[in-house]
């Protein structure tokens, strides 16, 4: 072996050597990190197992685990029991709220964004840069900011204390939903897709359907999700428009459990439970929808 290959090979070991611990090393971080996230989540399951009493003292004496699980914790939260009746914390009515929320404003308003997406992506109108200037300068508006004056226009229309102040602004879309549908379009569909479908005799709104929702749909899903999250965890809006019991949301009623009932602050493993049941719909909902999020962050990279 002459010297030159020696040095090759020589430098290829170490490069190799390299990476391989550059990998370890990025692996020991990752699972530390996940540990760190996965952790707090996994501690809320075992104190929802134990009784209040043995909550309590396991601050005190570190006893990790429940000795005996008492697993009606999480049936309570639906049913109720003789310490919180439903008629102070009911589960399935915040969760049934909530969910109204979502249905009615994420099939309206991810068409709406989508639309608007396609429209500043590949259609050419008067002041489409003004107005999409315009969109991101209102981004950065805080929502304290207008709180006040949206708050006095449904109260003039009698909206306070019903779901529909949390559900007509979704009507109009979601600005970073569609600033990003905006990106992804530009990058996936082709301009030839368009001009070949509307030579063809396709109208805009059929191209849209036809051409770009296929193309993009990964992307929606994925969009979609993070709405779904974002209104299911939403606290400050209807904490400002509910103040009834009756149509309190998910957020909402865990902290009106804490409030109401005076022994909510020392039954640890009651609000744990609760807090767990609330948060299981959006990890079904993520394992459900797990492929298309990948698939979004796939093709956001791809450029047409």
């Amino acid at each position: 072996m002459s010297y030159r290959e020696s040095l090759i090979s020589l430098n290829y070991k170490k490069r190799k050597i390299t990476d391989r611990t550059l990998f370890v090393i990025s692996t020991v971080i990752v699972c530390f990190g996940a540990f760190l996230m996965i952790f707090p989540y996994f501690y809320m399951i075992i104190n929802a197992l134990k009784t209040p009493a043995e909550a309590i003292a396991g601050t005190i004496d570190k006893n990790f685990w429940p000795k005996n699980p008492v697993w009606d914790n999480f049936v309570d939260v639906f049913t109720g029991n003789e310490r919180y009746p439903l008629s102070s914390f009911n589960m399935l009515d915040a969760i049934k709220n909530t969910l109204i929320i979502e249905v009615l404003v994420i099939p309206v308003g991810t068409f709406v964004s989508t639309l608007a997406a396609f429209a500043f992506a590949k259609m050419k109108f008067p002041y489409k840069n003004t107005i999409l200037i315009v969109l991101l300068v209102s981004m950065m508006v805080p929502y304290a900011a207008v709180m006040l004056p949206q708050y006095r226009v449904f109260s003039e229309m009698q909206l306070v204390n019903t779901l529909w102040p949390l559900i007509i602004p979704g009507f109009f879309g979601n600005v970073g939903m569609m600033l990003f549908l905006i990106t992804t379009i530009r990058n996936v569909v082709p301009d030839s897709l368009i001009e070949e479908s509307r030579v063809e005799g396709a109208g805009w709104f059929k191209t849209f359907i036809k051409v770009v929702v296929p193309l993009i749909k990964p992307a929606i899903v994925a969009q979609v999700l993070f709405w779904f999250v974002g209104i299911w965890n939403d606290f400050f809006g209807p904490s400002i428009y509910l103040t009834d019991p009756s149509v309190k949301t998910v957020q909402v009623a865990l902290l009106l459990l804490n409030d109401v009932t005076s022994q909510a602050s020392i039954d640890m493993p009651f609000m744990m439970a609760a807090a767990f049941m609330s948060s299981l719909p959006i990890i079904l909902l993520f394992i459900a929808l797990n492929k298309a999020f990948i698939q979004s962050n796939a093709i956001s990279g791809i450029k047409g």
